[in-house]
């Protein structure tokens, strides 16, 4: 049997290399439903000819669930970013994998807005704040365009001439710019405050999108992802949703 190698570890999983294949290996306690979700998840990805790393297995592995996929050698595009801070082709790389994401469809994935609603009802937020962020939330666009969830430079593997994108357990149908708004908030919250901005025009450039747009979705974006944050990352979501009252 191959060794496994430890890449990640955290509070709820551990990810291993084992030969070429990626073991994703959950803590006990993860709910089986949230791990076949995440595998499906892949899937449908995969299904929508996106360019995801291979699904191969969801199996046990010492008593907890795993989703065993094929191991992507390569570098982010984050540590791309770090290492060449100058090289906008890089940026302009990573927003036209993201358009690429948005162009897919798969009309099995869960809806967005419903997703962010049932977040935003479970986000401590006072009920007044939570009725304008639904309200905001109901106002906006339907659409089905596939979206990533965590769609950030450390989730892009390039190798060789090719990108995979990785993790994709937030994936939804709905619109692309919540998603981009999402991206903007997670680059922030990893203090990748300059990356944010030149992400922001960019984006909005290559996609013919209107910053506007894109800001109206920050508070409703925020306002979902304090259901279950860390109580440490409360104040940071919280304050994109101050004063929309």
């Amino acid at each position: 049997m191959e060794r496994m190698e430890l890449i990640v570890e955290r509070p709820n999983k551990q990810i291993f290399r084992r030969g070429d294949e990626k073991v994703k290996c959950f803590a006990e306690g993860v709910p089986a439903g949230d791990v076949l979700s995440e595998a499906l998840n892949q899937a449908l990805a995969q299904e929508a000819g996106l360019p995801v790393p291979p699904l191969r297995e969801v199996t046990k592995h010492d008593g907890r669930w795993a989703i065993i996929s094929e191991f992507i050698e390569g570098e982010t595009l984050l540590a791309q970013m770090q290492a060449r801070p100058g090289d906008e082709s890089l940026m302009v790389r990573f927003v036209a994998l993201q358009m690429q994401v948005h162009a897919a469809q798969n009309f099995k994935l869960r809806r967005q807005k419903d997703k962010l609603h049932r977040q935003i009802s479970a986000s401590g937020l006072d009920a007044t704040t939570r009725y304008e962020l639904h309200v905001r939330l109901d106002a906006m666009p339907d659409h089905q365009k596939v979206c990533h969830g965590d769609f950030v430079p450390s989730n892009v593997v390039v190798r060789g001439t090719r990108a995979f994108i990785i993790d994709w357990a937030h994936i939804t149908q709905g619109c692309a710019a919540a998603d981009a708004a999402n991206t903007h908030i997670t680059l922030c919250k990893q203090s990748h405050f300059a990356l944010a901005e030149q992400y922001l025009k960019c984006y909005c450039e290559q996609s013919d999108t209107a910053l506007q747009y894109i800001r109206r979705w920050l508070p409703i974006v925020a306002g979902a992802h304090l259901a279950g944050c860390l109580p440490g990352d409360r104040a940071f979501y919280q304050g994109y949703c101050d004063g929309v009252v």
